[in-house]
């Protein structure tokens, strides 16, 4: 296999709110706290697993705060993307004062925005805040604007623009985004399922909400590609995970801390709540995973 010479794993951790639905800080910071102690690199947050459309500008900084607290500024990639660009603008301002020296923002929403109009959109927020590295976060899914490789390969080319989240795509479709950019661009997938693959293809790394629940598969997965060993036999229970998760579905994730000992809180967003197959999935995966949390 091709050695990658760094690769990282990113979670994606959720946010956690109280039955009222009201944001657990506390609980949220213990979340962080777990994760850097199973080994991931560093955080995004919050971004879509955060439930970072359901949060207030305060609550936004505020978890973004609580990152930087436990991680530090190097690991942590604070997602402050809105629908247009005077709030992006806004929260890019709020998060690097705060201390974030790494700045990810997806791409305008609900109404797509074209090639021109993103351009403009990404250079008055990197303009704004300068200081900053900065990543686009491209999800077509769920933004509804659709960045082709080649349209990314122009805004890498922006300044203070240093890499890209890409969220939602086939492995093909990750590939076609890490050909159309320089091999120095960090180039991060939220496909968690194709780690191993994404490692050797040349990808800075992956940002995971599965690794809410499953943080040390995805540790190992991750130290055993940059190791150069065989990882192919943990495919399989990367496979399960996924599948048990319903792919970082939030209800799910949030199901699975709480088995595992963790304050996870209720969705704030409004999603159903996980079946009982869903649910029995999940157990069965945890069963094959490592031990039950204690804090």
């Amino acid at each position: 296999m091709t050695v990658p010479s760094r690769f990282q794993l990113y979670a994606a951790p959720v946010t956690v709110f109280d039955g009222e639905g009201e944001l657990d800080l506390d609980a949220t910071r213990s979340l962080l706290g777990w994760l850097q102690e199973t080994g991931v690199d560093g955080v995004f947050t919050p971004g879509t697993t955060g439930e970072f459309t359901a949060l207030d500008d305060d609550e936004r900084l505020a978890v973004i705060e609580a990152a930087l607290e436990v991680f530090g500024a190097e690991s942590v990639i604070a997602h402050i993307g809105a629908a247009t660009t005077r709030q992006t603008v806004r929260l890019a301002q709020a998060a690097t004062r705060a201390g974030a020296t790494r700045l990810a923002a997806i791409t305008p929403y609900y109404f797509p925005a074209g090639e021109q109009a993103l351009s403009e959109h990404v250079k008055r927020v990197t303009d704004a805040s300068s200081e900053a590295s900065h990543y686009l976060y491209i999800f077509p899914a769920r933004a509804g604007t659709t960045v082709a490789p080649e349209g990314l390969g122009r805004l890498a080319e922006l300044p203070g623009v240093v890499g890209a989240k890409v969220s939602g795509l086939s492995f093909a479709e990750n590939e076609a985004y890490r050909e159309a950019v320089a091999a120095d661009f960090e180039l991060f997938s939220g496909n968690d399922l194709d780690l191993v693959r994404l490692a050797e293809a040349g990808f800075a790394g992956v940002v995971s909400g599965v690794s809410n629940v499953f943080p040390e598969l995805f540790v190992k997965a991750t130290r055993a590609v940059l190791a150069g060993d065989d990882a192919s036999g943990l495919q399989p229970r990367i496979d399960a995970a996924v599948a048990a998760t319903g792919v970082a579905d939030i209800g799910v994730l949030k199901a699975g801390l709480t088995r595992r000992g963790l304050a996870a809180g209720i969705p704030r967003i409004a999603i159903d709540p996980p079946t009982d197959e869903r649910l029995a999935a999940l157990d069965d995966a945890l069963r094959e995973g490592p031990a039950r949390h204690s804090r």
